[in-house]
C-alpha cells in the first residue's frame, strides 16, 4: 500500500493529518468521514467504509468495515449476499455504494478492492433473479442482405458496394427490427457476464460460490451475443416495469466502466487503479436483518420502510397481536447493555405515528391505549447468526416500556 494511503476501520479515530489538512478536509465534505475535531487534530470515520481522496491534500483514506478490536473483519459481501437470496429485497439496494468515477483513479492493491467484489455479488443476484423469472424480449436492429426480397429499410450504398456491382443484382441489403432476446439491454448483461467470467477465473480459489451462479446463469444467454456499441450502450432506457433489468443494466455499465470496456484490461495484477468510492455499511446491515426477519417472520408480516405520517421506520412487524416497531442500529455500543436516547426517542414516535399505526390491524379506536412494542437489532459477534419468535424479546430495555433489544452475528472473514 502507497504511504499516501491511511488505512483505518469504521468509527475510530484518526490523528494523521495536520491542522491545515483538517481544515481543508472540513470544507470538502466526505462521505467516509463522521466528524472533524481541529482543537483536537482529528477526525472519525463513520460507517461507510471504501476509498477516498483527502479534500485537497495527496492523502487518501481507505476505511474498512471491522466493528471493533475484538472481531476479524466484517464479510459485507456475505451479508449481501443473504440478504439478495430474498429477490424482493433487490429494490431495496439503490443505495448500497457510489463510485465516483468522474476523480482520479487510486493506486492500491488487489486485495485491497472492496468495490469490485461487491459489484459482482449485486450483479450476479438480481440476474439470478432475472433468469428465474425468463429473459425478457424486446426489439433491436438487424442488417441483412436478403436474396429476392426487401424488408424494413433499403441501405442503398451497401447494395451498391456488396452486391449490384459483384453482379448480385437480386440481393438487398437490408435494415429493420426483429423481435426476441438479442436486443441491446441482454447483450449488455452478457458481456459484463463475460467480462466476469474472466475476472472470476483469477480469483478462483477465493469465489467458488460465485462461479457456481456464473454458471447457472450463462446458459439462458447462449442465443444472445456480446457485441454492443457505445451508442447502443447510451441509448437503453430504463423501463419502470422491469425494474431488476435496469439495475442489472446500470451494474452491467458500471463493470464495464471499471474494466474500461475493454476485457483485456482484466488482468492478474497484484497493483490495480480504482476510482474512489464508498459502501454503505449501515445499509447492508439493515438489509442483512430484513433477510433475517423474513425467514425467521415470514415475508408478509414485516414491512420494509414503512411511510408514517413523520418519517420512514425500517421494519414494521404487521403480525395481528405481535404488532411490532423494529430498528436496524449498527452501532456495537448496544451490545454492552447501553443505548442511545435518540434512537428511543425516534422507535417511540413512530409507534405513536398514526400513518403507522393505520397499516396495522388495529381498530382507531383503540390507538388511544395502544403501546407497540418496539425492538432494536443490533451487531454482535456473542450472539446467534439468525432471529427467533423467542429473542426477539429476551433482553428488554429496562428504563422504557416494552422496549427490547436483540444482537445478530454478522458474517466475519475467517483468519488465514
Amino acid at each position: 500500500m502507497p504511504e499516501s494511503i491511511i488505512h483505518i476501520n469504521e468509527n475510530k479515530y484518526c490523528y494523521a493529518l495536520t491542522e491545515e489538512e483538517l481544515v481543508a478536509l472540513l470544507k470538502t465534505p466526505n462521505k467516509l468521514v463522521e466528524s472533524i475535531e481541529i482543537p483536537n487534530k482529528r477526525f472519525q470515520t463513520g460507517y461507510f467504509i471504501g476509498l477516498s481522496w483527502l479534500a485537497d491534500t495527496e492523502k487518501v483514506l481507505y476505511v474498512t468495515p471491522k466493528l471493533d478490536s475484538t472481531s476479524r473483519q466484517i464479510d459485507y459481501l456475505s451479508m449481501l449476499s443473504e440478504s439478495l437470496k430474498h429477490p424482493e429485497i433487490v429494490k431495496y439496494a439503490d443505495d448500497l455504494f457510489k463510485i465516483e468515477f468522474d476523480q482520479p483513479p487510486i493506486k492500491i492493491n488487489q486485495q485491497q478492492d472492496l468495490i469490485t467484489p461487491l459489484i459482482v455479488v449485486y450483479f450476479l443476484q438480481i440476474v439470478q433473479v432475472i433468469i428465474r423469472k425468463g429473459l425478457k424480449k424486446g426489439y433491436f436492429k438487424v442488417e441483412k442482405n436478403l436474396y429476392g426480397k426487401v424488408k424494413g429499410k433499403i441501405r442503398v450504398s451497401q447494395t451498391l458496394k456488396q452486391n449490384a456491382f459483384k453482379s448480385k443484382n437480386l440481393n438487398t441489403i437490408c435494415s429493420f427490427n426483429e423481435f426476441g432476446l438479442n436486443h441491446p439491454e441482454n447483450r449488455i448483461l452478457k458481456k459484463a457476464l463475460l467480462f466476469l467470467r474472466r475476472y472470476l477465473k483469477m480469483r478462483q480459489h477465493k469465489d467458488k460460490g460465485l462461479e457456481a451462479v456464473l454458471n447457472f446463469i450463462l446458459p439462458a444467454f447462449e442465443k444472445v451475443n456480446e457485441n454492443i456499441s457505445n451508442s447502443e450502450v447510451k441509448s437503453v432506457r430504463h423501463n419502470p416495469f422491469y425494474s431488476e433489468y435496469s439495475k442489472a443494466v446500470e451494474l452491467a455499465i458500471i463493470i464495464l466502466k471499471r474494466f474500461g470496456f475493454n476485457i483485456n484490461f482484466i488482468k492478474e495484477n497484484e497493483e490495480i487503479e480504482v476510482p474512489p468510492f464508498w459502501i454503505n455499511m449501515p445499509l447492508i446491515f439493515e438489509l442483512y436483518v430484513l433477510g433475517k426477519l423474513k425467514d425467521a417472520l415470514g415475508r408478509k408480516d414485516i414491512i420494509f420502510q414503512s411511510s408514517a405520517n413523520y418519517g420512514e421506520l425500517d421494519f414494521l412487524r404487521v403480525t395481528k397481536g405481535k404488532e411490532m416497531v423494529i430498528d436496524s442500529k449498527y452501532k456495537p455500543q448496544y451490545k454492552d447493555g447501553r443505548y442511545e436516547i435518540e434512537d428511543i426517542r425516534q422507535l417511540s414516535a413512530y409507534a405513536r405515528d398514526k400513518g403507522t399505526l393505520s397499516k396495522l390491524s388495529i381498530h382507531p379506536s383503540e390507538w388511544g391505549y395502544t403501546i407497540l412494542n418496539c425492538l432494536i437489532v443490533y451487531p454482535d459477534q456473542t450472539a446467534e447468526n439468525s432471529l427467533t419468535e423467542c429473542n426477539l424479546y429476551e433482553t428488554p430495555i429496562k428504563q422504557f416500556e416494552k422496549f427490547y433489544r436483540v444482537g445478530i452475528s454478522i458474517p466475519e472473514i475467517p483468519s488465514k
